[in-house]
C-alpha cells in the first residue's frame, strides 16, 4: 500500500470540507502571456483560497485531486441532507393525509 496514516472522515469532517468548498471563490481570468483573443478559463485564485486541500505544497499551482475530492465530500454532504429532505417531506404528506377530512358524500 502507497498510502499512510489513513484516516476515514466522518460526518462532521465531510461537512466541514462541504463548508470550505462552498467558500471557494470561482472566477474567469486569463493569465498574462495569453493572448487577449484566448478563452478565459475558469478556476480558483490560489491566494484566496484559505483552504489547504486544493493547493499543491508548492503554493503555487492547484491538487486537482484534492479539489475533487472536496467535490466528493460535497456530494457525499448533499445526497445525505437530500435523503433526509425527502424522508422529512413523506412523513409529511403521510401526516397530511391523515388530516385530510373524508370528501362529502352529495345527495343525503
Amino acid at each position: 500500500m502507497y498510502k499512510r496514516d489513513i484516516e476515514r472522515l466522518d460526518d462532521d469532517a465531510l461537512g466541514r470540507i462541504y463548508d470550505e468548498l462552498r467558500k471557494i471563490q470561482l472566477t474567469t481570468y486569463q493569465y498574462k502571456s495569453d493572448p487577449a483573443t484566448s478563452p478565459r478559463r475558469l478556476g480558483f485564485i490560489i491566494d484566496d483560497t484559505k483552504t489547504p486541500y486544493p493547493i499543491n505544497a508548492d503554493g503555487t499551482s492547484v491538487n486537482l485531486y484534492g479539489y475533487v475530492s472536496m467535490a466528493v465530500a460535497a456530494i457525499q454532504t448533499q445526497s445525505r441532507e437530500i435523503e433526509a429532505l425527502r424522508a422529512e417531506v413523506a412523513q409529511l404528506r403521510r401526516e397530511h393525509s391523515k388530516r385530510r377530512p373524508a370528501p362529502a358524500r352529495e345527495g343525503r
